[in-house]
This record gives structure tokens, C-alpha cells and sequence, in this order.
């Protein structure tokens, strides 16, 4: 009696959007978690060897949970928070009544972050260096090749996500949540404990909309995070930001609401308290 409560393991890539919409779930209902750094290459073998799983596509993030259970996808792990909540109050995430509409606007999340990362994984072929960790750049056109092995193997890997989209597909993504926001009634503003800035200055005082159901919910976060392949969203609340993506740079001012309202969503509903615990803080 009494041993030391097990925490949930999360498995995850510091830059993966996934693993982001994973963190905020678990950190918007408060519960402790230990975060396990993922590398491509090395870190999916010593995942499957883990998992004894040799046949189908492994992606982070991958939860562990305290009762031997295993969540392969971030709209899992949020479904898994929504029901082991540790904040008292929080408002559930995929309202009762409202899951269709919120997994369909996670579907288009997707639909921009699958045009995101193969449009990185082309950028990174023709210049790696940016990607080139600082601690190997000593190596120089070694690092540039490694790094150029593994864009190579991430658009192999993900080459049937990529043809379901397209720049045109993302942009009308991004375009219909702009004008769903414009159009949503306002909400309270949030009472939950958080960080008192966004990355682009004071937190609005004044109140947000939503997607769906008039307040928070995963529908929010997902599109959120979509918006980082229009720019980045750095720290407290990305210690290691994938970058933006290129193609769709020309169309940043067409989309300033969309992005203000997602650093003010971030900056009155992410906690930049840690709440991991650790084989390594979260990222």
C-alpha cells in the first residue's frame, strides 16, 4: 500500500505537431506524465522491440498508460485524458453530443500537417543544413548526409499521407477554420492557470472563440497546432519548433487573425508549468 503512484509514458518527437496536440491534452486536464525523447532510425527500433510490433508503420507520439495500455495516436491520448482527468473542473475536450465535429476538424488538422511535413521533407533534401543538430555540425557534409537519410526515409515513410493532400488542400483548410472563428461566438475568458504572455507578446484580456461547442476543445488544439506550417510557435510553449513551411509563406498575412488567435489560445489554455516527470523534461 502507499508504493509510488506509476506515471503515464509518453513517446514522442520534440518537433512532431502529434506530439504537441498530445502535450496540451494531457497538460489542459493536468496530469503528470514522463516524457521518453524519440529519435528516428535508432529510437523506432528500440520502439518496436518494445512494442514487439515488426509489421505496421510505427509514428510518436505513443503512450504508455499506468494500466498496461498502449495509445498509438495523439487523438487517442486526448481521448485518454479526457477520462483519467486530474484537474478538477476541466472542461472535456470532446463534448458529449459534439465528437463528430471535433474528430472532423482533427481530420483537417491533418490535412495541412501531412502537407507540412512533406513539404519540409522536400526542403531538408535540398538544403539539410538547417536541420543539422548544433552539436554535430562539427561533422559537415556528413551531418548534411544524415540528415538528407532521414528526409529521404520520413517522405518514404509517409508518402501515402502526403498524396492525400496538397497545398490547396491546406490552404482551404486554414481558410475555413479563419472563417468559422470569425463567425463563433465569444467565450468566457479562460480561468485555467497558465502562462501570462503569449510568444508574441501580453496574453488578450479579452475573450476567444471557439470551434465547437462555444469553448475549448480539441477541435481548437488541433487547428492550433496546424497553424505552426505557417509559423512556428516557440517557446514557453515549443522548445524545439519545426520550421515553417516555404509554399506557404506567400499567404502568412492572409491568415494574421487565424494566427493571433492561435498564440492567444495558447497563451490562455497551455500550462508552461511541467508536468512531466522524467527520463526527460518535455519538450
Amino acid at each position: 500500500m502507499g508504493g509510488k503512484q506509476k506515471l503515464p509514458e509518453l513517446v514522442s518527437l520534440s518537433i512532431s505537431a502529434w506530439s504537441l496536440k498530445a502535450r496540451f491534452a494531457l497538460k489542459h486536464h493536468g496530469i503528470k506524465y514522463r516524457t521518453t525523447p524519440y529519435t528516428p532510425l535508432a529510437g523506432e527500433l528500440w520502439l518496436r522491440l518494445r512494442l514487439c510490433e515488426w509489421r505496421r508503420k510505427l509514428t510518436v507520439p505513443v503512450m504508455f498508460t499506468p494500466q498496461g495500455g498502449v495509445l498509438m495516436q495523439s487523438y487517442d491520448i486526448a481521448r485518454w485524458a479526457d477520462e483519467h482527468s486530474a484537474r478538477p473542473g476541466a472542461e472535456k475536450l470532446f463534448p458529449e453530443g459534439r465528437e463528430e465535429e471535433v474528430s472532423s476538424w482533427n481530420a483537417k488538422s491533418d490535412t495541412v500537417l501531412f502537407f507540412g511535413r512533406q513539404a519540409l521533407v522536400r526542403q531538408l533534401k535540398v538544403d539539410p543544413s538547417p536541420a543539422v543538430p548544433p552539436g554535430l555540425t562539427w561533422l559537415g557534409p556528413v551531418g548534411r548526409s544524415l540528415v538528407r537519410l532521414i528526409a529521404g526515409r520520413l517522405g518514404s515513410k509517409y508518402r501515402a499521407e502526403g498524396d492525400t493532400t496538397s497545398l490547396e488542400k491546406a490552404l482551404a483548410v486554414l481558410r475555413e477554420a479563419q472563417a468559422a472563428l470569425r463567425t463563433a461566438p465569444t467565450a468566457p475568458p479562460a480561468t485555467s492557470p497558465t502562462s501570462p504572455t503569449s510568444p508574441s507578446g501580453p496574453s488578450p484580456a479579452g475573450p476567444l472563440r471557439h470551434l465547437v461547442a462555444g469553448r475549448l476543445t480539441y477541435a481548437d488544439i488541433a487547428i492550433a497546432v496546424a497553424t505552426m506550417t505557417l509559423k512556428p510557435l516557440g517557446p514557453p510553449f515549443s522548445n524545439t519548433p519545426r520550421g515553417a513551411v516555404r509554399e506557404l509563406q506567400p499567404h502568412l498575412s492572409e491568415f494574421a487573425d487565424l494566427l493571433a488567435w492561435r498564440d492567444a489560445l495558447f497563451a490562455a489554455h497551455y500550462p508552461t508549468t511541467t508536468t512531466s516527470s522524467s527520463s526527460s523534461a518535455a519538450a
